[in-house]
């Protein structure tokens, strides 16, 4: 096997931080995982901390120090002053390790994700986990986007949006607004263990408050479904209308009409939410009836490696 050429995969994600080194022959030499590293919630040092301490565990695991092609698939970075702030880091902990690098890439991780999916091949890819993002190639290499600004601006039919429509939904049933009653305020209570709305409210307005758990609430959205409860049914409706915004948007955006074309599916409402995700597919199929759709299988770590090996080539 080859082993003189190395390529390292990093995936920085908001929770985790995970770090592999594979050979050109696929063969894993390192792998190591950390905390998270969107300098958006941690601060710039943070970050460098985090990286340079798994490049130094690296360098002292893998009797190796040249490495041809080194992967930064990032969170975080969404405009052209995040992409120059994160290289930054980036290049400051390579400053305080001994690795020889041939080629540094850095993405978005949703972009280097599709690439490593497709091998820059046509496709797109829609993910709805905590937020919401698309991006997409088409056969003459144009790469767009659409989506993926953050909760503050957008991130429609993601978890997060899910389970803010759950907690207004019971928030609006508990207050007297809506006079129709919902399963998901005992769905809810139950998953936040809470007994009536002063607790729920505490629990959302606490210091510990993260948006990944918002978005766990969309958990409970399935359940109130298929128990056929009414306010649930719309908000998997309307969060399938808006992935299918998001994606239409994204294909209109490389002129796709009726050709064949895949749409790579990931992110833990498309993955896991089976009825949303029935929705979606059926809402795309009406305007793009040759679509095909495939669920993304693998740990998105070894798509970033994907890319990585792709780049060698």
């Amino acid at each position: 096997m080859n082993k003189n050429r190395l390529v390292m995969a990093v995936d920085g994600g908001a929770t985790k931080t995970t770090l592999v080194i594979y050979s050109k022959d696929q063969e894993k030499l390192f792998e190591k995982t950390s905390t998270g590293s969107n300098y958006h919630a941690i601060g710039t040092e943070k970050v460098e901390k985090v990286i340079t301490d798994l490049l130094l565990d690296a360098y002292q695991a893998i009797p190796h120090e040249n490495i041809e092609i080194v992967a930064f698939a990032m969170a975080g970075i969404d405009t052209d002053y995040d992409l120059s702030t994160v290289k930054a880091i980036i290049e400051k902990a390579f400053n305080n390790v001994p690795f020889h690098i041939h080629t540094i890439i850095v993405e978005n991780d949703v972009l280097s994700t599709l690439k490593g999916i497709t091998a820059g091949k046509p496709g797109a890819l829609i993910l709805s986990g905590t937020g919401s993002i698309a991006y997409a190639i088409n056969s003459e290499g144009t790469i767009v986007r659409t989506g993926g600004f953050g909760h503050r601006a957008a991130d429609e039919g993601s978890g997060y949006w899910i389970g803010q429509q759950i907690i207004r939904a019971v928030v609006k049933c508990e207050d007297g607004r809506s006079k129709e009653h919902t399963i998901l305020k005992d769905l809810l209570y139950e998953k936040l263990q809470v007994n009536h709305l002063g607790e729920m409210l505490t629990w959302l307005y606490r210091s510990e408050y993260t948006n990944a758990q918002v978005a766990g609430i969309s958990s409970i959205l399935i359940d109130a479904v298929n128990r056929g409860d009414t306010i649930a049914k719309e908000i998997a409706l309307n969060a399938a209308l808006e992935l299918t915004n998001l994606a239409e948007t994204t294909l209109q955006k490389i002129n796709i009409t009726n050709e064949p074309f895949t749409l790579y599916l990931n992110g833990g409402i498309l993955q896991n939410h089976s009825i949303i995700r029935r929705l979606f597919i059926e809402n795309m199929r009406r305007s793009y009836p040759n679509l095909s759709f495939e669920l993304c299988k693998e740990q998105p770590i070894q798509y970033i490696v994907n890319r990585a090996l792709y780049e060698m080539k």
